[in-house]
């Protein structure tokens, strides 16, 4: 279990990420739709915290409360870079985070887990595919879609982004599954 433990922390860990992120891009936005919109998906992430608050418990470990260290303060810079634009540029910096985020839980999702815990993160992947493709349906319609030059630099940020991203958290979950085979006595 201190493996799954790991992994579920790690996903909490990404949802931990994605709360902050929207928060500062919610505050960016006048009141509106896609304010609204990013406000649901907010709620999404949450409920994604508190489910996988639960499954870290109910499979003997402590929920980590806490953002990625130092990718979740990457992420909270990017959306404030956003939020000094106006909507395009708040939904570029959030695209950028949300391609990660649908990235890793797609992978996490394709992977053998207990029942309860399979459903739970297939939900949450969909949720993050969903939330990945309002925003590029929102860019589009803005004028920013992929053929487009801020489109290819949002792209290629995202997918430099995401790798350096996916490398050092994959770090910090081993040192997490290390940690928690200690605290088991399993060494």
């Amino acid at each position: 279990d201190a493996e799954l433990v790991a992994e579920l922390n790690d996903l909490l860990q990404l949802d931990n990420d994605a709360v902050g992120a929207y928060t500062l891009a919610i505050e960016a936005l006048p009141a509106g739709e896609v304010r609204d919109t990013l406000a649901r998906f907010r709620e999404d992430h949450e409920r994604h915290v508190s489910e996988l608050s639960e499954l870290v418990r109910g499979h003997g470990g402590a929920p980590v409360s806490l953002p990625h260290l130092p990718t979740g303060a990457f992420k909270l810079a990017v959306q404030a870079l956003g939020a000094l634009g106006e909507h395009r540029a708040v939904l570029l910096a959030f695209k950028t985070n949300e391609g990660q985020s649908r990235d890793k839980s797609r992978r996490h999702a394709g992977r053998p887990h207990p029942p309860g815990v399979h459903d739970v993160i297939r939900r949450a992947a969909e949720d993050e595919e969903k939330h990945y493709r309002w925003a590029a349906e929102s860019l589009e319609r803005l004028g920013a879609g992929p053929d487009t030059l801020s489109g290819l630099a949002q792209q290629a940020v995202e997918q430099v982004h995401g790798r350096t991203a996916d490398a050092v958290e994959s770090v910090e979950r081993r040192a997490m599954a290390a940690a928690e085979r200690l605290r088991r006595g399993g060494g």
